[in-house]
């Protein structure tokens, strides 16, 4: 099976949560990037499965998180998700500088926009927890 087939195809696509629950972190690690995006809109049906999917594979997920944090990143509801329904569902995000880095940047320095949609609310929280 080309792995490529198991990202979500539209928001309502939880046929292939089962097959992604299967794979090992060597097998999931190409589609990462794709699954990330699904994560933006967590009242997507299939945002919260990949989210819990995501944190279960977090040694090869967490690579990918810094650059989605960055100030010019200016999806400011995707880097609330990230911190709020993916980084605190599995503490070894944490263990990661880059990311840790960039949330200690979000709630020291956050951008207007991340402001305006709480981000750097979510990054004190999750920095105290």
């Amino acid at each position: 099976m080309d792995i490529k087939a198991l990202v979500p195809k539209d928001k309502y696509d939880i046929t292939v949560i089962s097959e992604l629950k299967k794979l090992s972190d060597t097998e999931i690690e190409p589609i990462i990037p794709g699954l990330l995006e699904w994560i933006q809109d967590m009242d997507w049906p299939v945002a919260g499965d990949t989210a819990e999917i995501l944190s279960v594979h977090s040694k090869v997920t967490a690579p990918f998180i810094p650059k989605l944090l960055r100030p010019e990143q200016t999806d400011d509801i995707w880097k609330f998700n990230i911190i709020t329904y993916l980084l605190k569902r599995n503490r070894s995000f944490s263990e990661n500088a880059l990311i840790t880095a960039e949330v200690e940047r979000i709630a020291v320095s956050p951008t207007k926009g991340e402001q305006l949609e709480d981000v750097d609310k979510a990054a004190k929280s999750y920095l105290r927890e």
